[in-house]
C-alpha cells in the first residue's frame, strides 16, 4: 500500500486544463473592437488597436486559442505579423519585465520591432523604438517606457493589474 502512494506522488501533475480550453479564457470572452481592420487571413477578431510612430497594429484573438499581433496594413507598412497558439504549449510561468500582476503560463513571439506575450487572461505587448503619437483603442491601455510602448490587452481587471500607471487609455 505504501508503494502505491509513493508512486502516485511522483506522477507529474496534469497539464493546465485552462490552457487547453480557450472557451474558459477571459481573453477569448472579450467583446472585441468594432470595425473591420485589414488583418491577415488567419487572424481572429481584433481586440485592440495600437498606434505609435509609424506602426498601426491590431491585437487579435481567435476562439481556437490563437492570439496575435499584426499591422493593419500588414503587407505594406510593417513586418510585425506574429501569432501564438497557446493551446499547443504549456507556456512557462512568467511576468514580462515592465508589467505587474500575476505570474501566468505565457507564450511569446517577437521580432526586432515588437514582442507579444500571450496568456489566457491578457496580452502584453512591447513595441520597440517608437514613442511618437502613442494611441490605444479597444480593450487596451498603454504607457511609453524606455524608448518604446508597453500595452496590455484584456478585461478591465487585467488592464489595471498589469499596467497600473498606464497613461494611455482607449481612444485617449
Amino acid at each position: 500500500m505504501v508503494l502505491l502512494v509513493l508512486g502516485a506522488c511522483s506522477t507529474p501533475p496534469p497539464a493546465n486544463p485552462v490552457l487547453k480550453d480557450p472557451s474558459q479564457w477571459p481573453l477569448v470572452k472579450l467583446a472585441g473592437m468594432t470595425g473591420d481592420p485589414k488583418l491577415p487571413d488567419e487572424a481572429g477578431r481584433p481586440l485592440a488597436q495600437i498606434r505609435v510612430g509609424r506602426y498601426d497594429l491590431h491585437a487579435w484573438i481567435d476562439p481556437s486559442g490563437v492570439c496575435g499581433l499584426a499591422g493593419s496594413e500588414w503587407s505594406e507598412r510593417t513586418d510585425v505579423d506574429m501569432s501564438i497558439d497557446l493551446t499547443r504549449s504549456e507556456g512557462g510561468p512568467m511576468r514580462p519585465d515592465g508589467f505587474s500582476g500575476p505570474v501566468e503560463p505565457t507564450v511569446t513571439a517577437s521580432s526586432s520591432k515588437a514582442a507579444l506575450f500571450c496568456t489566457p487572461t491578457r496580452m502584453l505587448i512591447k513595441v520597440f523604438g517608437e514613442t511618437s503619437e502613442p494611441f490605444v483603442n479597444g480593450a487596451a491601455v498603454g504607457q511609453v517606457v524606455d524608448g518604446g510602448l508597453d500595452v496590455v490587452v484584456g478585461d478591465e481587471e487585467a488592464l489595471w493589474e498589469s499596467l497600473p500607471r498606464a497613461t494611455l487609455t482607449p481612444g485617449g
